[in-house]
Formats: structure tokens, C-alpha cells, sequence
């Protein structure tokens, strides 16, 4: 039974990560999306994604990545961080 919980909330993590970098990867074209090296919490996803965008710009990219967030968050029973940041 631990077992199969694992597999799952690997699986959810894994169905999750792989949505958003799509979402990203759509919107943002030149992202580049990276594995942060240390979560700052107890997040299943955590990463970087870096734009050559002027940091107003930035601003409405981590909107919109949040908003992409809650949306997964709650579909894939997760916890993610996800940080844009200019290149």
C-alpha cells in the first residue's frame, strides 16, 4: 500500500511538471526551465525559469505561472514552485 502511494505521488509530480513546462514552454518560447538545485520548501516540483524579458515584464510571467500553478495544484494533489527570472 506505501508503495503504491509513492508511485502515484511520483506520478502526480511527474503529470504536473510535464503540464506546466508545456504551458510555459507555449507561452514563452525562449524560456529556458530548469530543476532548481535546492527547493525552498517541501515542494514535489520546483523550478527556474529563465527569460530574456526586462524585469516588468517578468513580473506578469510569474502571474501567469501562478496562475497555471493553483490550477495543477489542485488537479494533481501536488505542491510547485515555479520562479521566472530574467536571463
Amino acid at each position: 500500500m506505501a508503495l503504491a502511494l509513492i508511485k502515484q505521488n511520483a506520478f502526480n509530480a511527474a503529470a504536473a511538471s510535464a503540464e506546466l513546462v508545456k504551458k510555459i514552454i507555449l507561452a514563452y518560447p525562449r524560456a529556458e526551465i530548469r530543476p532548481r538545485e535546492m527547493p525552498i520548501a517541501d515542494e514535489d516540483v520546483s523550478l527556474e525559469v529563465i527569460l530574456p524579458l526586462p524585469m516588468d515584464e517578468i513580473y506578469e510571467v510569474r502571474d501567469q505561472i501562478y496562475e497555471w500553478i493553483i490550477e495543477l495544484q489542485e488537479r494533481h494533489d501536488v505542491l510547485i514552485h515555479a520562479s521566472a527570472i530574467p536571463r
